[in-house]
C-alpha cells in the first residue's frame, strides 16, 4: 500500500498539498484572532479596548514581517526545506504559549514571537511549490498551496463556532498550535525530502548575506521588488484588517456574534475559491490581468457591503470580497516567477515581509474605525484594494519569461 501511494503521488502534488496544510495553520492563526476579538474585548480580567486588541493583532503582523525576510534570506543559504520545518515548529510552539498568556503584554509578545514563525512559512512554502511544479502549472499549484490561507480561515471560524463559548479564546489558540505539530511536521519529516527537489547549494555558513541581496536588487530587480511590495501592502491592509475586525464590524452593525462568525465563514469560503480560481486564471491570461481583476472585484464587493444590502446580497458580497482578497497568492506566484530559483525564497520573503509592515496598519485602522458607521470602515478598505489594482495595472510586467532559462528575467512591460 505504501508503494502504491508513493507511485501515485507525484512529488509536485505532494509538495503543494503539504505547503497548503502548513499555510492553513498560518490562515487559522490570523483568522482565529479575529474570531476571538469580541471575546477578548469582553474578557473581564483584562478590560481591553478595541485599540489594544488591534495593537496585539499588529504585533503578530510585525513578527511576520521580520520572520518572512529572515526566513527568505536564510532559506537561500541554509536550505528551503530546513527553514520550512523550523518555521512550522516555531509558530506552533508560540501559539501554544499564547494560550497560557497571563497578561495582555505577554500575549502581545507571544503573538509577535508566533509571527516570526508564521512569516517564514509563506516564502519557504511558495519556493518549494514553485520550484517543484511543472512550468505550465506553477501558478495553479502555487494557488493550491496558498489556498491554505482561506482554508485556515474556514477552520478557525468553525472552531470558534464549536468551541469558543466553552473553551474561550485560550482554547482555540491552543488548538491552533497543537494541530500542525501532530499533522504537518510528521508528514514533512517523512516525505518532504522525497517530494521536493534538491535545495539550491547552500552558501558557506560564515559568508555574508549581502551578495545575495545585491543580486536580488540587480538588473532592475529592485524595481520589481518595490512594486510587488506595494501591491502586497495594499492586499495585506485589506486582508488583515477584515480578518481581524469583520466579526466585530458586523456585530456593531446589529448582527449577533453567531451571525457575524457565519459571515466570516462565507468570506473565508470566498477566499478559498479566489485563491484557486485566481491561480487557474493566472496560468491562462497572465498573473497581471488576474491580479488586477481580483483587486477590482474586491473593491466593488466591499463597497457593496457598505450599502447595507439585503441578507442574500450580503452573503454574495461577502463571498465575492473574500474571493477578491484571494488574489494574494497570484502576487506571490508572480513574484516567484520573476526571479531565478536561487533567489526565489529571498524575493518572496522580502515582498511578503516588507509588504506586511504596511499590513500592520490594517488591524490598527479597523480598531480606530470601530464605533463609526460601517460604511466608513468598508469604504476605507475598498480604497486600498482599488489602489492595489492601479499599481498592478501600471507597473508590473505583462509577460514573464523563465528566469532559469535565460539571463533576461522579464520580457515586455506594462
Amino acid at each position: 500500500m505504501s508503494m502504491i501511494f508513493k507511485r501515485r503521488m507525484p512529488g509536485h502534488v505532494g509538495v503543494a498539498a503539504l505547503a497548503c496544510a502548513a499555510i492553513a495553520s498560518d490562515g487559522y492563526d490570523l483568522a482565529i484572532y479575529g474570531a476571538a476579538a469580541p471575546a477578548l474585548l469582553h474578557y473581564s480580567d483584562w478590560a481591553l479596548t478595541p485599540s489594544q486588541v488591534g495593537a496585539i493583532a499588529s504585533a503578530t503582523v510585525l513578527g511576520m514581517c521580520f520572520g518572512a525576510v529572515t526566513a527568505g534570506v536564510l532559506a537561500d543559504r541554509l536550505g528551503v526545506r530546513r527553514m520550512f520545518m523550523v518555521s512550522v515548529t516555531w509558530f506552533s510552539l508560540a501559539m501554544i504559549a499564547c494560550a497560557f498568556a497571563p497578561s495582555p503584554t505577554v500575549l502581545g509578545v507571544a503573538r509577535f514571537i508566533a509571527g516570526l514563525g508564521l512569516g517564514g512559512v509563506v516564502p519557504t512554502a511558495v519556493t518549494l511549490t514553485v520550484s517543484a511544479a511543472p512550468h505550465a502549472r506553477r501558478h495553479f499549484l502555487n494557488g493550491v498551496a496558498l489556498s491554505g490561507l482561506p482554508v485556515g480561515g474556514i477552520l478557525a471560524t468553525l472552531s470558534a463556532l464549536a468551541f469558543l463559548d466553552n473553551w474561550g479564546w485560550r482554547g482555540v489558540f491552543f488548538l491552533g498550535g497543537v494541530i500542525p505539530l501532530v499533522t504537518v511536521l510528521p508528514v514533512a519529516a517523512a516525505r518532504l525530502g522525497r517530494w521536493a527537489p534538491a535545495s539550491p547549494p547552500a552558501a558557506p555558513v560564515n559568508s555574508d548575506a549581502r551578495p545575495q541581496l545585491v543580486q536580488l536588487m540587480s538588473q532592475g530587480g529592485w524595481r520589481l521588488l518595490a512594486v510587488f511590495t506595494l501591491i502586497t501592502a495594499c492586499c495585506q491592509i485589506v486582508a488583515l484588517g477584515l480578518l481581524t475586525w469583520l466579526p466585530e464590524i458586523m456585530r456593531t452593525s446589529g448582527y449577533s456574534l453567531g451571525s457575524a462568525l457565519l459571515f466570516m465563514l462565507v468570506y473565508s469560503f470566498g477566499g478559498l475559491a479566489g485563491a484557486s480560481g485566481g491561480a487557474w486564471t493566472a496560468d491562462r491570461v497572465g498573473p497581471r490581468r488576474a491580479a488586477v481583476s481580483g483587486l477590482l472585484i474586491t473593491a466593488a464587493a466591499i463597497l457593496g457591503l457598505a450599502a447595507h444590502p439585503p441578507l442574500y446580497a450580503l452573503y454574495v458580497f461577502l463571498f465575492v470580497a473574500g474571493a477578491g482578497v484571494g488574489v494574494q497568492p497570484v502576487i506571490y506566484g508572480f513574484t516567484a516567477t520573476c526571479f531565478p530559483s536561487a533567489q526565489r525564497a529571498g524575493a518572496v520573503g522580502l515582498v511578503s515581509g516588507i509588504g506586511r509592515i504596511a499590513g500592520i496598519s490594517g488591524p490598527l485602522i479597523g480598531g480606530f474605525l470601530i464605533g463609526r458607521p460601517a460604511f466608513v470602515s468598508f469604504a476605507t478598505f475598498a480604497a486600498f484594494a482599488a489602489l492595489g489594482a492601479v499599481i498592478t495595472a501600471l507597473f508590473t510586467p505583462n509577460q514573464v519569461s523563465d528566469p532559469d532559462a535565460a539571463d533576461t528575467k522579464v520580457t515586455a512591460a506594462a
